[in-house]
């Protein structure tokens, strides 16, 4: 199981998500920049890995990738909404990305979770379900 071909074929993915600047995990950014608000937060979270086989030889990555829409407080909701709308419909349930000699399946339609204030600004987070194999 290689997690680098999966985080780089979903960076890919919404790296074509051209309407906001990404802030991509463990990568210097900043939100006060001219330009950078609103952007979209992107986080892989790696849930495990498993195989069902005797021989070990088939796995299983199960994970979410978190795309979290942030725009300045006080602003209307509507903006990141709309942008939440459009992560999840890059990520159609049953959609298979190449990932290296894996490929990732997305398991459920993603979830736009309730917006959220974290005191500056409002996050607005796309949960989307895979499965690599």
């Amino acid at each position: 199981m290689n997690a680098a071909d999966i985080e780089t074929a979903l960076k890919a993915r919404l790296a074509g998500f051209a309407a906001l600047p990404k802030a991509w995990p463990n990568q210097d950014f900043d939100p006060k920049a001219a330009g950078n608000l609103p952007y979209l937060a992107c986080d892989l979270v790696k849930a495990s890995t498993t195989d069902r086989t005797l021989d070990a030889d088939d796995p299983e990555s199960v994970g979410r990738l978190v795309a979290t829409i942030v725009v300045a407080k006080g602003t209307s909701t509507g903006t990141a909404n709309r942008h939440a709308d459009a992560v999840a419909a890059l990520f159609p349930m049953g959609q298979r990305i190449a990932a290296g000699d894996l490929t990732i399946t997305v398991t459920q339609p993603p979830h736009i979770r309730e917006g959220m204030s974290d005191g500056v600004y409002w996050r607005v987070p796309v949960v989307v379900p895979f499965l690599a194999s």
